[in-house]
Formats: structure tokens, sequence, C-alpha cells
């Protein structure tokens, strides 16, 4: 039986904690109760099309080899898991087990490659950085703040697009601010 131990891989805590990442992933584009790779194939996620967070999150999960034929009978999953990614020979899918013991949602992942994942994601490596640099500071109180601004943000009338650039002005900005000031004290002859 594949048992995960990382928490955080967990489909119970993205719920918890990355609410957000929870619902993209329940929300792709998955075949149903398929006992056969011909059903699931139609049924495809690009992952260059998720989000970044999503992306990153796809290439920590486990990936079990894929040595059963029906899809409804797969050999000893852990139903806590929920969610895995399946090599089938050269394909890789996505199989989110909603507490079952069966693989209840699976969609066929394009572009997903965790080979070469090391060499080309610069951008879940920074991912990753980032969110050590904000558990050191308090990564619950990081996510409350983030969540809340969003929320706020929401209700205020910003669309997701309109959000992002607010954010990322704003954290230019503060960027900017923190460089000058680094220069300050460490240029001051």
């Amino acid at each position: 039986m594949e048992v995960i131990t990382e928490n955080r891989l967990k489909g119970a805590y993205i719920a918890q904690h990355e609410n957000a990442l929870y619902q993209e992933l329940v929300s792709l584009n998955y075949a149903r109760k398929a006992n056969d790779t011909f059903e699931i194939d139609i049924y495809t996620t690009d992952v260059n099309k998720v989000s970044a967070m999503c992306r990153f999150y796809l290439y920590m999960l486990p990936i079990v080899e894929k040595t059963w034929n029906d899809w409804m009978q797969p050999d000893g999953f852990d139903r806590e898991q929920q969610f895995f990614v399946i090599k089938d020979g050269s394909n890789y899918y996505l199989t989110d087990m909603q507490g079952y013991d069966y693989l209840r949602y699976v969609t066929k992942l394009e572009n997903f490659n965790p080979e070469a994942i090391e060499e080309e994601d610069d951008e879940s490596e920074l991912i990753d950085r980032g969110t050590g640099l904000t558990r050191i500071g308090d990564h619950e109180i990081f996510e409350n703040v983030v969540s809340n601004l969003c929320h706020d943000l929401s209700a205020d009338g910003f669309s997701k697009k309109d959000a992002l650039i607010f954010l990322q002005a704003f954290l230019d900005h503060k960027f900017d601010c923190v460089v000058e000031s680094r220069k300050y004290l460490f240029n001051n002859d």
C-alpha cells in the first residue's frame, strides 16, 4: 500500500490550509468512476495551464506505477491520501480518491514531466523557497493575511486579474523600498 507520511500532501490538510489550491484540484477535468483508460483519456488537464501552486503540488505528489487492469480496482491505495499521480507507460494521471478505496476521479495529465521538473521549473523552486521563508516567520499568520486580503479585494469587486495586478504593483513597490534601504544601510560611509 502506498502510504504518505507527509501531512501537507494529504487532501484533508490541503482542504483546511490551502483552500484555493484544494478547490482548483477538485475542479479539474476528471473522468468519474472509469474502468478503462479509453474512458479517462478524453478528460485531460494541461499542467502548464493550472496555477503555479497547483503545478508545484502536482510535482510533489507520489507517483504510483499502474499494475492493475481495471481502474476501479487498483492495488492498495491509502484512502486518506486522496491525490496521487499514476504512471501508465509514458502517460501520467492525477487521481482524486475522495475518501473511497478506488480511483473515483481521474484526469490525464498533459505536459507532465517529473524527470524534467528539477531542471526546468524555477517557478516551483521559488514557491518552495518562499513558502519556507513564510514558515520561518509564521506561515499561518501569512496565510491568514493573504486570505483576508484576497477576500476583501474580491468583496470590493476586484477580479482575480485586477487583484494580481494590484498585488504585483504593491510587492514591486515594497521590494524596491527594501532594496533601497539595504543600499543605504550597507553603503553608509
